[in-house]
């Protein structure tokens, strides 16, 4: 008999007591019915390589922050990827999990040893949100190099069908919001 594992302690963070077999706990699946659309991901994953390229190419402060964006963006690709010809995709967060699904279900090309080891790397940098001193994880300007090419070969072998939607106007939008900076309001009283 499998002993249930506890997913929260009473009263931690408002968290109630509860408890799940690992054996019987099911990974959520997203569809469109939930209101996640192909084009989205792709934009905000898009958005998310952007950023980690610029991070990467500011300063070494700024690499554990680059290497997890990068992580999140490859994955955000790929569930786009799923959702466009599976119409939906596993709430994980594992990449090669992800990309073997998208070669074993889906015709997905293989990966050469090298884009399976950066994907591996990859899959580590999610670790990079919680920092561990007891199992550190290295991250550099050499790291970008590979993921851009590899993000590029995901783009490549993406269906043409999914495309980031585009505003009609000037304005910023994304997932149907409208970004924009807001203009400051002056505080305090007359001097």
């Amino acid at each position: 008999m499998t002993k249930p594992v506890p997913l929260a302690a009473p009263g931690l963070l408002g968290a109630q007591p509860r408890s799940v077999s690992c054996h019987m706990r099911k990974v959520r699946k997203f569809t469109k019915e939930d209101g996640v659309e192909a084009g989205d991901l792709l934009h905000c994953g898009e958005d998310h390589l952007s950023a980690a390229g610029y991070l990467f190419a500011a300063s070494p402060s700024f690499y554990d922050s680059a290497g997890y964006l990068a992580h999140m963006g490859i994955e955000l690709l790929l569930k786009s990827w799923l959702l466009e010809v599976a119409g939906e995709f596993h709430a994980i967060h594992s990449l090669s999990k992800l990309w073997s699904t998208l070669m074993n279900d889906h015709g997905g090309p293989a990966l050469s040893e090298d884009e399976s080891r950066l994907l591996t790397k990859l899959d580590q940098f999610e670790t990079l949100r919680y920092p561990n001193r007891k199992v550190p994880m290295e991250v550099g300007t050499e790291d970008w190099e590979m993921i851009d090419a590899f993000s590029e070969k995901v783009r490549g072998c993406m269906p043409q069908s999914i495309e980031i939607p585009k505003a009609a106007d000037n304005l910023v939008r994304k997932v149907g919001r409208v970004l924009m900076k807001k203009k400051k309001e002056p505080t305090g009283g007359a001097h």
